[in-house]
């Protein structure tokens, strides 16, 4: 859908996009593993990692809602903006605003609930319980599935990242892994 002039001056959104499933592999890994450290490591170090684990979350967040922001290039409505002057296909057209529409409606609860009044601006009434976590599978995960999804469309292809992790463990597709990610608080049974 974008030409390659777009594609450079949009690149920032590919990053985005390339960082929320680096993350999201991550924030998951780490939190699969919170079972095992429970019982293998001390309350400061859990605190360390609840803590870490929030800003991750917040990272997730972020990055997800960045993606509805209405002037920024690694925004969706700026693409739309940018194609509707450039692209021809008129149903293209349309069919990407359906998506960036039902985007904008599926994350408009994390973003006022969670952006806003979370990490934005503050405007919780109640602490937040250092060990609550959104519901990563049926919430967070169908929303960057979403996001990835719109992206491919976007860019003409699977936007998938690499990471040559060393000779012995080979290549890291934060894509693939990212399809395979589910929560399991013991699902990860050492700091390999």
């Amino acid at each position: 859908m974008l030409n390659e002039e777009q594609k450079k001056d949009f690149s920032s959104l590919r990053v985005e996009l390339i960082d929320l499933n680096i993350l999201a592999c991550f924030y998951i890994r780490k939190l699969n593993r919170t079972g095992y450290l429970f019982q293998n490591s001390t309350r400061h170090f859990m605190l360390e990692e609840f803590t870490a684990l929030r800003y991750m979350e917040n990272g997730l967040i972020l990055h997800l809602t960045d993606l509805d922001d209405d002037s920024s290039t690694y925004s969706f409505r700026q693409i739309l903006k940018a194609t509707s002057k450039t692209y021809k296909d008129q149903k293209g057209i349309k069919d990407l605003k359906k998506k960036f529409d039902t985007y904008r409606k599926n994350i408009n609860g994390l973003k006022v609930k969670h952006r806003n009044n979370r990490i934005a601006h503050l405007n919780y009434l109640e602490d937040l319980n250092i060990d609550e976590f959104l519901n990563f599978d049926n919430y967070l995960k169908p929303l960057i599935a979403e996001a990835n999804e719109i992206g491919d469309f976007i860019f003409g292809e699977k936007i998938a990242y690499r990471f040559k992790l060393g000779t012995y463990e080979g290549i890291l597709n934060f894509r693939e892994i990212f399809e395979t990610l589910k929560f399991d608080i013991n699902g990860q049974r050492e700091f390999v």
